[in-house]
């Protein structure tokens, strides 16, 4: 099955969610988990490419070094494309953590 990757063209790509750094790209990949009702549920999360978090993911590397010697991302360069593509059909989102979410709603309700 093909996921589509939503890699989204913008300058102020969003900060890295995990150390807070500034990212190199922004992406969105779908989702789906299984609801209580047993129903799937299809989203999609947004994924940056940090240089400090996935500097030695191994499809990331490649592309964040083109980055450091390129600079600005030209979607006419095959070899940044075909880095791109690696790096995007590489994008793994983790199953829902059911009780994380339980626990992130019980702190959001006693803070009301």
């Amino acid at each position: 099955m093909t996921r589509r990757i939503d890699v989204i063209a913008t300058d102020d790509a969003p900060a890295c969610p995990r150390c807070g750094g500034e990212s190199l790209l922004y992406a969105r990949a779908p989702h789906t988990w299984t609801n209580t009702a047993g129903e799937p549920v299809n989203g999609y999360t947004g994924v940056v490419l940090c240089p400090e978090c996935d500097a030695s993911t191994p499809h990331a590397a490649p592309l964040i070094t083109w980055f450091h010697v390129n600079g600005q991302a030209d979607e006419e360069d095959e070899g940044f494309v075909s880095l791109l593509v690696a790096w995007a059909t590489s994008i793994f989102v983790p199953t829902l953590d059911e009780q994380a979410l339980d626990d992130e709603i019980d702190r959001w309700r006693r803070d009301l």
